[in-house]
């Protein structure tokens, strides 16, 4: 008994078997699309003392792609020390005002104000910020399109792999 075709269909499922360079130039062009509106939300210090770095913040929004035995991981981060005092605030103003941080992160404010010196050697005290997330509302607000597009290029890579 002879079964036609059956070389060119385990050479299709070869390929097939050889999608991770396809899984993985998704994920990261993914990523790189959440970064994008990270870095648009990301709020930019306007106030008044000028050590303070403006854009600091949204330069420091960075991706990385990581592949595994059997997974490929998308991360955008920031390395900016001051990023989760943004994304969650801080102190009394940030417990009571953090609106559109993930659910999935515990935070705990601390209760007792701020003393800060400026630039004149001034005083200052403060209870804390509200909340300005940045991070988790670009994930949020791109999740389904992200899914969508990877799943867009899987499609196409499985056809590009059938054809030949």
């Amino acid at each position: 008994m002879e079964i036609r075709g059956a070389q060119s269909l385990m050479r299709k499922f070869d390929r097939l078997g050889a999608m991770e360079p396809v899984v993985y130039k998704a994920v990261k062009r993914q990523a790189e699309v959440v970064r994008g509106v990270a870095v648009k939300l990301c709020p930019v210090y306007s106030g008044p003392w000028s050590f303070v770095p403006r854009g600091e913040l949204r330069g420091s929004i960075y991706t990385k792609a990581d592949q595994e035995a059997d997974a490929v991981t998308g991360t955008v981060y920031t390395d900016a020390p001051h990023a989760a005092f943004v994304e969650f605030g801080t102190g009394p103003v940030g417990q009571a005002d953090h609106a559109g941080i993930s659910p999935n992160v515990p935070v705990a404010y601390t209760q007792e104000q701020w003393v800060w010196a400026d630039e004149e050697g001034g005083f200052h005290t403060t209870e804390g910020q509200p909340a300005q997330p940045f991070m988790y509302p670009a994930l949020k607000s791109m999740e389904k399109q992200v899914v969508r597009a990877i799943g867009n290029d899987l499609r196409e890579g499985i056809r590009k792999a059938g054809k030949t």
